[in-house]
């Protein structure tokens, strides 16, 4: 029996003197010298499927990690690693998600970039000169070799073909002179010199037919592999930089399929991206005693609804809709695989206009299914709360409110021959000061009302003296609230 030969060695040997002996890749180097990473396509090189019987062992993976090797070199392009050799980076992740590593030390999911092309190749053709004999119409000598390949260059996106190339070469034995890497001196001898010249030579046109092409290939703007997020401000947003800026509440019930999830991570995330954009927004504090009720999933689906919900709060504009989450499997053995959904619509209080509209996916990865469930809402709520935030300051959105100045509180004066009282209260939350203000309403008008840290104000416009509120207090809701003061046009009550 004859000794295999050492493929990956030849493979090695073939790739490492790419850069040392051909001027041809030295010219492709000249082609991108001073080429900015920026400006550099990402590319991903997939293992290479053999399509003839004739190829030893993992020909294709080998052609596959030299072809990866000399882009890498020819720094053209920002070469990612094969989804194929991946698993000992998403065995890291998974190391670090388990408590082995300092909080904050390990890397994190998602973060990864993703490729613009992908190389895809196909073994056709391969004799490996060892023997006399015939191979697809040709014939090799122990002294030659011969290697053909098709390389194909995919929208990673889009499926669509951007080149594709035939290559075929043959290789001599006396044709392959390397014995370094790179620099590096190589130890042991080359079996098969006359492959090792085939796939050197095949390497050598591939790379000069990808490099030919990079500019049909795909080039977003800014080539950093991560969504670029604007900012916005009142600098960049003309309704922000108005006299009165809306008053935000968003409504969004999420569920992981069956299941309700609790903290919401898609409400939490799309506030927080109009907090910090300088938005009021309604705590959702204030109507969280409401949040598994059926009138907070009918806001969620009506718009007549959502709209009366947010003006009882005070919300120029509604945002509502629903958001979800589903189990996809199991990755990498242990990590679980989650995506999720977030459809949303935005709409006005004051005439029901709707503003926007959107519907975004994303998915999330980790090792309990929960957690990777909220990290992809989060992720598909960071994507719609980007979406609204672009169509609220790319129009031009205009919001009045009587006697209002940006930042300032809407002033509530009494009609003609009414009071205007101002109750105070103190250990409340929604629920009970919801109480109190439907009360009040059969003795005249609630004209705002507010709660903070379990603190509450009411504006109320009435009929007759302080002290005739103060005893319908007293009388009807005596049992959840105590009267600590009266006088001076305020009531001041303490939950009980």
């Amino acid at each position: 029996m004859r000794k295999p030969f050492c493929l990956f060695c030849i493979c090695l040997f073939a790739a490492g003197t790419l850069l040392a002996q051909s001027v041809k890749i030295e010219e492709i180097q000249q082609q991108c010298t001073g080429l900015p990473y920026n400006k550099r396509v990402r590319i991903s090189v997939s293992n290479f499927t053999v399509a003839t019987p004739k190829a030893r062992g993992q020909f294709g993976d080998e052609l596959a990690q030299m072809l990866t090797n000399a882009l890498q070199n020819v720094n053209c392009f920002n070469v990612l690693l094969s989804v194929k050799d991946s698993k000992e980076l998403t065995d890291e992740i998974s190391f670090g998600q388990a408590g082995n590593t300092a909080a904050g030390a390990a890397p994190a999911t998602g973060k990864m970039k993703g490729p613009q092309v992908i190389v895809m190749g196909k073994v056709t053709e391969y004799a490996e000169g060892e023997q006399s004999g015939g191979a697809l119409g040709f014939k090799v000598g122990g002294k030659k070799a011969h290697i053909g390949f098709i390389v194909q260059l995919i929208n990673a996106e889009t499926r669509e073909i951007i080149e594709s190339k035939s290559i075929d070469v043959d290789g001599r034995a006396n044709g392959f002179k390397g014995v370094k890497l790179f620099g590096l001196q190589m130890a042991g001898s080359i079996a098969n010199k006359a492959l090792a010249d085939a796939c050197e030579k095949g390497i050598i046109q591939a790379v000069e037919f990808i490099a030919g092409n990079k500019d049909n290939m795909p080039l977003p703007e800014g080539n950093s592999g991560v969504a670029e997020v604007k900012k916005y401000s009142a600098s960049n947003c003309p309704v922000l930089a108005a006299s009165y800026v809306p008053k935000i509440m968003v409504i969004l019930p999420e569920f992981h399929i069956t299941q309700r999830i609790p903290d919401p991570a898609g409400e939490t995330e799309i506030n927080r991206k109009f907090i910090e954009a300088g938005f009021p927004v309604v705590d959702p504090a204030m109507f969280a005693t409401i949040k598994n009720s059926a009138r907070f999933d009918q806001a969620a689906k009506n718009p007549a609804a959502a709209i009366s919900l947010g003006k009882e709060f005070g919300a120029d504009v509604v945002i509502y809709g629903e958001a979800f989450s589903q189990r996809v499997g199991v990755q990498n053995g242990t990590q679980v695989s989650c995506r999720a959904r977030v459809e949303i619509r935005a709409v006005r209080t004051d005439d029901a206009t709707m503003i926007a509209t959107n519907g975004l996916e994303a998915g999330a990865l980790d090792l309990a299914e929960f957690v990777a469930a909220k990290s992809a809402l989060r992720s598909a709520a960071t994507l719609v709360g980007d979406y609204m935030l672009e169509q609220f300051c790319s129009r031009q959105l205009t919001f009045n409110k009587a006697g209002s100045s940006k930042g300032a509180t809407v002033a509530k004066t009494a009609s003609a021959g009414k009071n205007v009282t101002e109750i105070n209260v103190t250990n409340v939350d929604y629920g009970k000061l919801k109480a109190l203000s439907d009360a009040l309403a059969a003795k005249g008008k609630v004209l705002d009302k507010s709660l903070s840290n379990g603190s509450g104000v009411i504006k109320f416009e009435h009929s007759g003296s302080l002290d005739t509120i103060a005893d319908f207090i007293d009388s009807k809701l005596g049992a959840k609230f105590s009267i600590q003061d009266v006088g001076g046009g305020k009531i001041t009550l303490a939950g009980k």
